[in-house]
């Protein structure tokens, strides 16, 4: 059992409590949805399409970005969040958007393929499997987000890239995750055990969020290790990476 500061952090759905409702309140103007839509690019829609997707489970949909996204580009979406206020905040996203979007208040655990039903992707974004402490919880998880995916579906995990700022060399770009202009994004503890990052705004509201600095190569071998093959990995939306200088890293696999 993981411990870092004095909390137990591996049990799946405790995460959620780091989400205030003061601070999803300002999540959306920490992202800036504008720009981070031009700095993805598309990549996502593109990828899903190169695989022929057609219906996605957004499963830590957070405040509906990538839902939102998704459902414009014409697939079929389903999203859900173990956090309720992030719920809720997709929840007014969708309507202000004037989309339908079926959304669901689940912990990863309770992701369940007879309930939800089987999907072409499940897309898992935001670094949101860092928030899983221990090894085995995270297999898990991994092994839910398989369960929901047709025979060759695919899987895309993002993760930020914990090698680099393991190794003392952590980047905030903000062109393509956190753009928001009025809010700095720093880090607090970081060790083996735990990453702290500390989100302050211009108004000097400050919120903490503390996560495990998950490995891309941990997380490779567990994807691995959960019930999928043909696993590649992106390095700022880009094929071709320096693992040192890139913001964030993204997984996909397939299904097996």
């Amino acid at each position: 059992m993981n411990q870092a500061s004095g909390r137990k952090h591996n049990d799946v759905a405790s995460y959620s409590t780091q989400y205030s409702a003061d601070f999803v309140e300002r999540w959306d103007e920490l992202i800036d949805w504008e720009k981070r839509k031009a700095g993805e690019g598309g990549f996502f829609e593109k990828l899903l399409r190169e695989h022929g997707v057609q219906s996605v489970i957004d499963v830590s949909t957070g405040s509906g970005f990538h839902a939102v996204q998704l459902k414009q580009a014409g697939f079929d979406v389903v999203a859900t969040d173990g956090s309720s206020t992030m719920l809720t905040k997709a929840r007014a996203n969708f309507r202000e958007h004037g989309l339908q979007i079926q959304s669901h208040y689940r912990d990863w655990l309770s992701l369940d393929p007879q309930d939800l039903g089987q999907f072409d992707a499940v897309v898992c974004l935001g670094s949101s499997l860092c928030h899983v402490f221990a090894a085995h919880d995270r297999l898990n998880v991994l092994e839910k987000f398989r369960a929901l995916l047709k025979p060759g579906g695919l899987l895309i995990v993002d993760q930020r890239n914990f090698f680099a700022i393991r190794a003392g060399n952590f980047k905030a770009s903000g062109h393509y995750y956190y753009c928001g202009t009025n809010a700095s994004v720093t880090l607090g503890q970081v060790d083996q055990q735990l990453c702290e990052f500390i989100y302050t705004f211009n108004d000097a509201e400050q919120f903490r969020l503390k996560v495990y600095p998950l490995l891309p190569g941990e997380l490779a071998t567990e994807v691995l290790a959960s019930g999928f093959a043909l696993h590649e990995s992106y390095g700022d939306f880009q094929r071709n990476y320096d693992m040192m200088n890139c913001d964030f890293v993204i997984h996909t696999a397939r299904a097996v």
